[in-house]
This record gives structure tokens, C-alpha cells and sequence, in this order.
């Protein structure tokens, strides 16, 4: 890919003279985020073509780490050099030459979309090295490019059939392509995908039970809401390439309105300003020249790093102002014309008539970074697009290798953003987990990367406490569990099946009006003699230092400690942690960070329960207390209990404690 570096944003390191840099944080939200719009169904991260510009080995291991289930190349040649770079995870290549190495695809574990000439090559391929392939069987259902077309699919699925049974292959999955899914409300789409059910029922008939069935690409999961059955598009998994990357398929929607961010921002610095008179030329064919007294500010990226060269007028940001590229783009430059700045709005547009700077000490200087896009106010890829008569896909994508690659985990949300203002953000309302990121332990500390990540989906408030009654046996005195989520999503839920598998006292309900409540393992229990369950709620605890006051340092080497809303505030407790964010559908939840105000009680402090047994202090056994908080909890937790959409889970392993990956 070229030259690479690595630029976090704790490293007070200046870019280089002109780089892309890619925050990875924008990829770890966009992913969780995909995955919520898919309703919990498995998320194939499509990062062919060196993932759209933005380094393959990168974006593929950031997905896969925010949950993506599987990998998808367009070349055997992509996946395998993934599989060089260390990634193990599932990866599915699906367009094939005369030259594929088929033989190399099995040894190295790639699945293989297939539906014409190749599947002879594949069967060869697995006689030859004795390794079963897994296939996806791919229907054309109107796109008119690769796949089986209805009439061929009936025998192709009966020879996928009878080679399943002599060993040979395994087919795993049933696919296609959407034609024009990024123009909602074509019948096209529709039909496209009545043909996909159609060839799934033919393909059970054949015999075959495939898991994943897959049509949706970006436009088709950011529309299938447009649907009349949104399942017919998103079925077994979603197959999603530019939402990843932070951008948007329709030319009418911004990737902000689906709660993604921009991953790339294209940048340079200023190579030359000069005072030029009315009337001067600029670049190959002198098509532009001023219109009055101006300065020209050069910019070191042409045609070579990927710069359309047709984009003439296409904005640069260089401050707070945009400016328009002048003149004809070159092989490694381009030009802006300082007189037609215009300053940019808070909301990053740029506003107002151009600004004419005929200063001798214009605004730009050599040094001064130049954005041509990027997120938030930079001008946006889009723009870019426009000005060359392309798509967005096609600008990331061609930059060249000769523009350097530069990975941040610097994040455009903050806790704050996501889970405590209602109003700061408008991703907030988007209802992620707390902590879609990369997190930093403590100040002065790098940010700190999980082991491992494990996405599940359950389907019910019953599943979420099977998921945590399993977990509960691979827990110890000792353990730090912190679940991030908004109100409703399920954390108490949670921790009600890790109670039931750790066998501790019932009636596990949200502490909130004690902050801590502590549940003792059971003598008739599954896990007698087992650590006691302490469950806190650390919403009304604004820092780390006011975790103090509930005395968690005093039982967290005996007990096994979980922690709702404790993101930022528990953290220094334990070396290790496991870290639970729950994701609920979208269009059920309150506001964004919303928590409903706490009644006015006059005992705050940590408490042993209130359903009236020894274990308490002073007067806190008390009956009607005991009553009224017991009753008003049950009204606040009606809402975890009731809703039985489906969630998705995402769990990471932090620390030593939790090195090797769970399998639940």
C-alpha cells in the first residue's frame, strides 16, 4: 500500500506533508452502527480494494473488533494477503479469473462465492488438496454481471448438492447483488430479491441448508426500512462496504442523518503562496485565469495520489475558510485562488460571498494545512465527487499508494456524547453503547485495546440471561464486569442470569437508589461456596474519585463485581475488566442518555438490601422504605423488563484476566 505510519491522537506528532488519514474509531462506530441498523443480523465487512482506499489489514481487524462477523474480498489474492497480515476470522472472496489460486484459497481457509465456471475449478481445487470448500452459491437476480442466472440456478444447486454429499464442498451461504439499491422505491430491488427467495426454496429442495443468506449491500440496509418486509433485504447477514468507511450511497442523504462518520480525511500542506495580478493564468491550458489582484496557495496532491483531475472547483479548507481548486488539476498539484474564500459556518458550510483578500500578507501560508475532505466541517467527499461527475466510492478508493496512510483511534464521540447528553450530538440519538471505541484507562496512558470482541444476538429478554448463565461459570472472585447501554437495554436482565448462574441470592433489581447492593452466594446453589455477586449502578457518580464512597475496594477481591454505567469511573479498580455494551433497536429507546430522575431518599449510601433480611444498616430494613423503594424500582425496571426486541451484545476482553477469547 505504500508507505504506512501510524499517528494515534495522544502522540503530539505532526503529519506528514500530505497524507490520508484514517481515524479507526470512525470505522469501530460506523460497524456497531451498521450492525444496529441490521437489527442484530450477521455484518460482512466488504474491505476489497485495500478496503476502499483506507488499508485493508487496519479497517479489517477494527471491524472485526467492533463485531463484524465475516470478511468479503472481490479477489482470493485480497483475502490471502489478510490472511498474511494474521487475520483469521472468516474472509469470502467472490470474483475469480482463469488465474485464481484456488488451491491456495482452501489451504488458506477462504470461502468462494461461485455460480459459473468456476465451480468445476473449485471441486478440482478440493480433490486435489483434500480440503472441503465452503461456498456461497451466487444468484444473478438482475444485475446481469457474475451469478447463476434463474434458469441456470436449479442445476447448479443439484451439482452443489451432490458434491456436498461426496465431501467436496460445503455450501454455507446463498447470495446476490443489488442493482439499484441506492434509488429507494425502484421495483427493481423488490423483484431482485423475490428471486432470491425463490432460489433459496429451490435450493432447500436441492437439499442444501444454507446459513447466510445475504442481498443487502450499503444502500439496501440504509433503505430496507423503505420496505414493506425490511426482512426481505436484511435475511441472514448484511454485506456492507462504503457505510463502513463513513459515507453515504444516496445523493440526497448525508452519511451524519444514518449516524456514520467520514473515516478519511485527505490533506496536504501548503507548498507555495504567491501574489499574482488581475488576469494571470493558471495550470495546463491557462482555462482559469483572476479575476482580480489575488494570491495563488499551492497544493502538493494531483491525478498521481488520486485527485480527480476533472475536479476544477472542487473546496479546500485551509482554516476556517474554503476554497475553490482553480484551473486544471496537474499530476501532483493543485491550485487554489485565495480570493474566493469563504468563511466556514459552525456547521461546516461554507457561507456568504467570497471574502477578497488582496493583503500582502494573505491569510494561507506555507505550512498551513489544507483539507480537500474529510469529516465534520471539512468539506466531505461528496463534494469532491460532484465536482468530478463520480461517485464518493470512486474518490477514497483511487487514492494512490504514493499518499501515505496515517491511523488515528482519535474519536468523534465521547462519552458524554453518547450516553449523558441529550442534546450535544446529533449521533446521540442514535443509541450506541457507551464506549463504540478504543478506550484510555487514565490520563497520560495510551489507549487501550480489548483482547478480543465477541458479538451475540439474542432474541429475547430470556436470552440475554441464558447468554449471561453462561457466561457466570467462567467468572471468580475477583472480576470486574462493566455494562455499558442505554436505559432499557438489558443490563439488569444481565445481571439476573449471571446471578442464576452464580448461584447468589434472588430479587437482583437495579440499584439505583443505593448504588451498590451485594448479593450472597447461596449454600444450595449451583456454585456453593462461590463469590457473592455485588451489582452497582454508577450513574449518579460523576468521577473515578467518587467511587470511594460505596466501598467497592473493600469487596472486589472477594465478590464478582458488575458495574452499570461505570465507563471512565471504575476502571482503575482492576487491571483487567470485561466490558458488556448492549445495542437496542432503534426507534425504542428514550432520548438519547435519558435516565429518569432518581426520587429523593434520604439514604444514598451503599446499602446490604432492602427486602428486609440482616444484611443491612440502621434503618434501612425498614418495611415501608423498604416498600417504597422495592416499588418504585419495580416501575423503573418495568421498562428493562418489557421490551423483548432483540439486542445485540458486545463483549471485549481487557487485561490479562481475560487474554483468551470467551466462547459462549
Amino acid at each position: 500500500m505504500g508507505s504506512v505510519s501510524v499517528m494515534t491522537s495522544w502522540q503530539p506528532q505532526e503529519p506528514s506533508e500530505r497524507s490520508a488519514v484514517v481515524d479507526l474509531s470512525a470505522v469501530w462506530h460506523n460497524v456497531v452502527r451498521l450492525t444496529q441498523l441490521a437489527r442484530g443480523r450477521k455484518l460482512i465487512a466488504v474491505v476489497k480494494a485495500d478496503a476502499y482506499g483506507h488499508g485493508a489489514p487496519e479497517v479489517a481487524r477494527t471491524a472485526l473488533a467492533a463485531g463484524a462477523h465475516m470478511l468479503g474480498t472481490a479477489h482470493v489474492s485480497e483475502a490471502v494477503a489478510l490472511r498474511n497480515a494474521g487475520i483469521t476470522a472468516p474472509v469470502i472472496a467472490w470474483l475469480h479469473t482463469m488465474s485464481t489460486d484456488f488451491d491456495e484459497a482452501l489451504h488458506r481457509d477462504v470461502r468462494l462465492g461461485v455460480s459459473g465456471w468456476e465451480f468445476d475449478a473449485v471441486l478440482q481445487a478440493a480433490r486435489r488438496t483434500g480440503v472441503t470448500a465452503v461456498v456461497h452459491l451466487k444468484l444473478d437476480s438482475g444485475l446481469g454481471r457474475n451469478g447463476a442466472t434463474p434458469r441456470q440456478w436449479p442445476d447448479l444447486v443439484e451439482r452443489a448438492a451432490r458434491a456436498q454429499q461426496e465431501g467436496l464442498l460445503t455450501v454455507e451461504g446463498v447470495f446476490t447483488h443489488l442493482a439499484v439499491a441506492d434509488e429507494p422505491g425502484r421495483p427493481e430491488t423488490q423483484e431482485q430479491l423475490d428471486a432470491l427467495t425463490e432460489a433459496v426454496r429451490t435450493a432447500r429442495r436441492a437439499g442444501l441448508t444454507p446459513s447466510l443468506v445475504h442481498a443487502a449491500n450499503t444502500p439496501g440496509l440504509l433503505s430496507a426500512d423503505q420496505l414493506a418486509d425490511p426482512d426481505s433485504m436484511l435475511r441472514d447477514a448484511v454485506r456492507v462496504g462504503l457505510g463502513i468507511y463513513g459515507l453515504s450511497p444516496f445523493e440526497d442523504r448525508t452519511p451524519e442523518e444514518f449516524g456514520l462518520i467520514p473515516a478519511m480525511t485527505l490533506r496536504a500542506r501548503v507548498a507555495n503562496v504567491k501574489a499574482v495580478p488581475r488576469d494571470s493564468g493558471v495550470s495546463y491550458g491557462l482555462s482559469y485565469r483572476t479575476a482580480r489582484d489575488t494570491h495563488l496557495a499551492l497544493i502538493p496532491l494531483g491525478y498521481a495520489d488520486g485527485v480527480p483531475r476533472v475536479a476544477t472547483g472542487a473546496p479546500v479548507r485551509i482554516g476556517g475558510r474554503v476554497y475553490p481548486v482553480v484551473g486544471r488539476i496537474a499530476m501532483d498539484q493543485c491550485v487554489v485562488d485565495l480570493a474566493l474564500g469563504r468563511t466556514v459556518t459552525p456547521e461546516g458550510v461554507p457561507a456568504g460571498e467570497p471574502v477578497v483578500d488582496e493583503a500582502v500578507d494573505p491569510l494561507v501560508h506555507v505550512g498551513d494545512e489544507a483539507v480537500l475532505f474529510g469529516a465534520g466541517d471539512h468539506p466531505s467527499v461528496t463534494e469532491w465527487a460532484n465536482a468530478a461527475g463520480t461517485i464518493n466510492y470512486e474518490v477514497v478508493t483511487r487514492i494512490s499508494p504514493r499518499v501515505p496512510r496515517e491511523y488515528t483511534s482519535h474519536s468523534h464521540l465521547t462519552l458524554g456524547d453518547v450516553t449523558v447528553s441529550r442534546s450535544a450530538s446529533a449521533l446521540a440519538a442514535h443509541s450506541l453503547p457507551q464506549d463504540p471505541r478504543p478506550t484510555r484507562a487514565s490520563d497520560g496512558e495510551a489507549f487501550e485495546q480489548p483482547n478480543w470482541t465477541l458479538t451475540l444476538h439474542p432474541g429475547s429478554a430470556e436470552d440475554t440471561q441464558r447468554i449471561a448463565e453462561r457466561l457466570a461459570p467462567h467468572l471468580h472472585a475477583g472480576d470486574l464486569v462493566m455494562l455499558n447501554g442505554e436505559l432499557g437495554a438489558g443490563k439488569t436482565t444481565f445481571t439476573q442470569g449471571l446471578g442464576r448462574g452464580l448461584g447468589v441470592r434472588e430479587g437482583i433489581i437495579s440499584p439505583t437508589f443505593v448504588l451498590s447492593r451485594r448479593h450472597p452466594n447461596l449454600p444450595d446453589g449451583p456454585r456453593p461456596g462461590g463469590p457473592d455477586l455485588v451489582h452497582v449502578d454508577a450513574y449518579r457518580l460523576d468521577t473515578a474519585a467518587d467511587v470511594d464512597t460505596i466501598d467497592l475496594e473493600d469487596t472486589l477481591d472477594t465478590c464478582v463485581t458488575v458495574v452499570e454505567w461505570g465507563t471512565s469511573k471504575v476502571e482503575h479498580l482492576s487491571g483487567s475488566r470485561l466490558v458488556v455494551d448492549f445495542v437496542r433497536p432503534q426507534g425504542v429507546l428514550p432520548a438519547a442518555g435519558e435516565h429518569p430522575a432518581a426520587p429523593t431518599l434520604a439514604y444514598q449510601r451503599h446499602a446490604g438490601d432492602v427486602d428486609g433480611d440482616d444484611n443491612h444498616d440502621g434503618d434501612v430494613g425498614d418495611g415501608a422504605v423498604a416498600q417504597a423503594l422495592q416499588a418504585l424500582t419495580d416501575e423503573w425496571e418495568g421498562e428493562e423488563q418489557d421490551g423483548d426486541e432483540p439486542r445485540t451484545l458486545i463483549l471485549r476482553g481487557y487485561g490479562p484476566r481475560w487474554s483468551d477469547r470467551l466462547d459462549l
